[in-house]
């Protein structure tokens, strides 16, 4: 059984200010003994003939892949020749081979970025979809995903969705499979894949969202206004208060 990732983020990523880079993740994944990843920044792909070769030196199987923005909605496009290209669902749909992956990541979760009830209308589009390692007992938005998984027999594939290293290792897949990049994509399609994730603590997922918020460079930008502002209005203020 092979142990995979295929949605892992990293500094090039360039909606996030992520403290770790490409080939750090593979460091880290070699220490962890995983056996193939993708790194799925959003609308870029990392990925070049230097990396894929630092990785196999570690002994890591590195996928070509990037999470793609398709009218607002997140996409996974793992092992496609020229993903940032494909910017349409009909595109993605043209391209794909049998040695190509297409997968939904957290689907169900909230917020416009996931397909959400779109997934109805796409089922053709999917070679998979994500369980994502952002639950805890409590609340799990993966549970329409797991119904939906079961519904349209698409195989279930665990993915970590990681920004910061919090994440990576806690929620992942099993792949019986030869160790190449062919047969692992045929054995994710054909359903010989299984999901390794165990529920986070509410502590835990309140203290991964907010250093994933504070990694967000439109965030920091907004609390810098923010900060600004109540500055402004408080020197106001000290000002009217010394002319009283």
């Amino acid at each position: 059984m092979l142990k995979i990732d295929f949605h892992i983020h990293t500094h090039e990523d360039r909606d996030n200010n992520i403290s770790y880079n490409a080939y750090d993740l593979i460091d880290r994944a070699a220490y962890l003994n995983f056996d193939a990843i993708a790194i799925t920044n959003h609308n870029l792909l990392t990925y070049d003939n230097q990396l894929e070769s630092y990785a196999r030196d570690k002994e890591v199987i590195l996928f070509s892949g990037l999470e793609q923005s398709i009218d607002h909605k997140h996409v996974l496009l793992i092992n496609f020749p020229s993903p940032e290209s494909l910017t349409t669902y009909n595109a993605i749909e043209t391209s794909k081979t049998s040695d190509t992956l297409v997968i939904a990541p957290h689907p169900f979760f909230p917020g416009m970025q996931s397909m959400g009830k779109k997934m109805y209308g796409l089922t053709h589009l999917f070679d998979a979809i994500e369980f994502c390692h952002f639950y805890c007992p409590q609340l799990n938005f993966n549970r329409e995903a797991v119904r939906y998984s079961k519904k349209f027999g698409l195989p279930m594939i665990g993915g970590s969705d990681a920004h910061v290293w919090e994440q990576f290792g806690n929620c992942y897949s099993l792949v019986n499979s030869a160790k190449n990049k062919s047969d692992i994509i045929r054995a994710i399609k054909a359903g010989h894949v299984q999901t390794i994730s165990s529920p986070l603590t509410v502590t835990k997922m309140i203290t991964i969202y907010l250093k994933i918020l504070k990694n967000k460079p439109s965030l920091k930008r907004s609390l810098i206004r923010i900060h600004g502002i109540i500055n402004r209005l408080r020197n106001v203020s000290e000002t009217r208060n010394i002319l009283k």
